[in-house]
């Protein structure tokens, strides 16, 4: 017999051969006391706040120099960003399938010690 279901026996046997004791009167108000004592953690820190308003200011920013940049700039970014997604077809093309090949490898990886770690059971 294994011995889980050996322990798994007896521990049901002292379960229904056993008197239950009496709880203590005092159990509520102890744990009650215990939970009152603990102190809830802050949701929101200075420096969450001090976070957001950093990020707010940075997004504010973007969008009002955005808003007051003359069409020529714009124009000019759009060329230079055509310029380099053709230079990046045209010099990069080993980078796609290296980078897809490394993804794999990284799965595969992560595929392995996850099914060694199952398997160990």
């Amino acid at each position: 017999m294994d011995n889980r279901l050996e322990q798994d026996a007896y521990i049901e046997d002292a379960l229904k051969n056993y008197p239950l004791a009496e709880m203590p009167r005092n159990i509520t108000l102890d744990v009650m006391n215990h939970i009152q004592k603990e102190k809830r953690p802050t949701l929101v820190t200075w420096n969450d706040f001090g976070l957001s308003l950093v990020i707010a200011s940075c997004i504010a920013s973007l969008w009002f120099t955005f808003l007051n940049l003359p069409p020529i700039l714009f124009a000019k970014l759009r060329i230079q960003s055509i310029l380099l997604y053709q230079d990046f077809l045209v010099n990069s093309r080993w980078l796609v399938p290296s980078l897809f090949f490394s993804l794999a490898g990284v799965l595969l990886v992560i595929t392995l010690f996850y099914l060694q770690k199952r398997l160990k059971v």
